[in-house]
């Protein structure tokens, strides 16, 4: 594939990505690690608007299912390193006249990846993990491990408060989060493996939570690579790790076997998507140390292969998006502060 680069902003410590499909456009916003804002991008990569100015700290950034006008963020998560003592979940909701106005739905320490999923009976929940239960001031420090969280949320989330409930605890560098399109199911990474979380059917019913890899891994997504009709799950291991494998379901269900390994160590692996690109099932990652890549992986002629996208520009996080047929990659760039653009052509 061929990749038009365009940098559309320059935002210091760029770091989350998600789409917003608004009321009056599709778009996406962009959140930055440090104190910053979070702004508004048409898909074209044109600026709109300002979706806040602060306090920064968003690791994740995602849309309400259902609602056009509502986004959901991570705030104050500055650094796993005594830095996120005062994290939590905060809700922004778009006007009609265009402002933004927001509410912090839930304190919860550390809190790093979340997302949000929906039973079979329709219910929506929140799944927010957090990366770390406690710092000493000692930078890397891993004494208290992270946890995963859940709550029932309503309709109302523009006003409420919401109290997260311990699901699972001990949950050693507690770093990546992928949830399926249809957000039936999450898949969550830590150092002992690769998890999937399923919430319940019914409203008396139990979460499903099941090993798949045993493995320490930071990052993770599933897609059909090889177009046999099973998702296969590519992992960026260990934590900030440098080794980029697949893993392909073998014929016992919920049990996945190596079948790939990227023969070149890549340091500090960290930006991650998957799915449809241009046609092409594909996934992108990215690197913040090293080469600092942008990577394109792919199956073809019988086995996996990478291309390069970009290099020297050190991705926290990408996404693809489609605009009316015209492909594109975004990368929020953290090493070199700016949002980058790639059109791309099959």
């Amino acid at each position: 594939m061929q990749y038009t680069k365009k940098v559309i902003a320059s935002m210091p410590k760029a770091y989350a990505i998600g789409t917003f499909d608004g009321a009056d456009a599709r778009s996406f916003v962009i959140g930055v690690e440090k104190d910053g804002p979070i702004r508004r991008f048409a898909l074209d990569g044109t600026p709109m608007e300002t979706v806040t100015e602060g306090p920064g700290g968003v690791m994740t950034v995602t849309q309400v299912p259902g609602r056009d006008d509502q986004l959901l963020a991570t705030t104050e998560f500055f650094s796993p390193n005594f830095g996120a003592d005062t994290a939590g979940i905060a809700c922004y909701t778009r006007g009609a006249d265009g402002t933004w106005s927001s509410h912090r739905i839930c304190d919860l320490p550390y809190v790093h990846r979340f997302g949000l999923l929906t039973g079979a009976d329709g219910q929506l929940w929140l799944i927010a993990c957090t990366i770390k239960s406690a710092c000493r001031q000692v930078k890397n420090d891993w004494l208290t491990p992270g946890a995963v969280y859940v709550a029932k949320l309503g309709d109302d989330l523009a006003t409420a408060t919401v109290e997260p409930t311990l699901l699972t605890g001990c949950q050693l560098q507690n770093h990546g989060f992928w949830y399926a399109p249809d957000h039936s199911f999450a898949l969550v990474s830590t150092a002992a493996g690769v998890f999937r979380y399923t919430p319940p059917a019914t409203a008396d019913g139990a979460w499903d939570v099941r090993c798949l890899i045993v493995q320490p891994t930071s990052d993770i997504c599933m897609v059909d690579f090889d177009g046999d009709g099973k998702d296969e799950i590519l992992t960026l291991s260990a934590f900030h790790g440098d080794t980029l494998s697949v893993w392909h379901e073998t014929e016992v269900e919920d049990t996945y076997q190596k079948v790939w390994e990227d023969p070149e160590k890549r340091d500090f692996l960290h930006a991650i998507w998957s799915g449809e690109l241009a046609g092409e099932k594909c996934a992108i990652v990215g690197n913040r140390k090293a080469g600092r890549d942008l990577l394109r992986v792919y199956y073809a002629d019988g086995a996996y292969q990478l291309e390069v996208i970009d290099h020297d520009r050190g991705p926290a996080n990408c996404w693809v998006i489609d605009d009316d047929g015209q492909a594109r990659v975004i990368a929020a760039n953290r090493e070199t502060d700016e949002v980058a653009l790639y059109d791309v052509t099959a």
